[in-house]
Parts: structure tokens; sequence; C-alpha cells
């Protein structure tokens, strides 16, 4: 028994693949044979009814399902994957403000960002040159910028506090 949740266009769906005909959809059970058809192609057979479908892997990991001439976005992850992503959102909102530290020592060559603007997980705050190499430190979460610690020209130790976000 493999248990999944599936996401569909962003509803999630709770999936039990009980054995090789029977398959649990939020408790709902159906039987199913799966063919494939070739590359992308699967005749799906659900409770006795045919339905053609062409899958495709997009380069976020999510796929997407052409199903009767609708397309679903989905995304299938092990329930324990889904537990460690909740677990995570939780984590991320209940802490309120992150200091962002320098990984290694070296020169601010640009600030990208000013104080109360927001920025999005892996937006470049700032770049930091460090053994004439260019370093873009990107934002780990999203927030507001609500601290930054340093200007343009500053030499920095490893450790240094950057900035602040919220």
């Amino acid at each position: 028994m493999s248990e999944y949740v599936v996401s569909v266009n962003d509803k999630k769906l709770n999936l039990v693949i009980q054995d090789d005909s029977i398959i649990y959809a939020n408790a709902r059970e159906y039987t199913y044979e799966l063919i494939h058809l070739g590359r992308e192609k699967y005749l799906l057979k659900l409770n006795n009814k045919f339905v053609e479908i062409k899958s495709e892997i997009l380069q976020d990991g999510r796929f997407s399902v052409l199903i009767q001439n609708s397309i679903y976005l989905t995304a299938i992850h092990s329930i324990q994957q889904e537990k460690a992503a909740e677990l995570l959102q939780q984590i991320t909102a209940t802490v309120h403000e992150f200091e962002i530290k320098a990984p290694m020592a070296g020169m601010i060559l640009k600030i990208n960002k000013k104080i109360n603007e927001s920025i999005s997980q892996g937006e470049t705050i700032l770049t930091l040159e460090a053994m004439k190499m260019e370093n873009d430190l990107r934002a780990p979460h999203s927030g507001i910028i609500k601290n930054i610690f340093v200007k343009e020209g500053n030499a920095i130790e490893k450790g240094t506090v950057l900035f602040t976000i919220e």
C-alpha cells in the first residue's frame, strides 16, 4: 500500500494505492488499470470507464496532464513529504524576523533592496565580492527588508549580520 497527496490545480487529494487494481481517492474506492501506450500517453480504466491521458513533466517537478481536452497542473508527494512541507510552513509562519549573515569575508559591491521593501524567496538582495568572485546573496524566504546593516563598499567578515527580513 502506498499513500500520496496529489495536488490538482491547487486542490489536494489523498490517494492510497491498495494494490495493482484498487485505489482510494479521498477514501472513495475505485478499481483501476493503467496501460502505458508510449512516451507520455496512458490509457486509464477507472471503474470500467476508459480515459486517455497525456502527461508531461514540467521544470518545477509538477506535471501537466491532458484529459479529454482539459489540462490539469498536478504535483505528487508522499505523505512524509507533505507533512515535512506543512511543518516547514508552520515554522516559517512562527518566525518573525531572520538575520542574514555573511557566508564569507569580502566586500559589498551592490545592494539591490531598501529598508521596508518587499522581497521574494530567491531574489538577490546584495552582491558580495569574495576572492575576486561576485556572489549574489538571495533571500531565503519572502518577506520585508527590516534592516540593512552594511553599505556598498564595506569590507565585512564572515558571520557579519548583513540584513534582517521579517
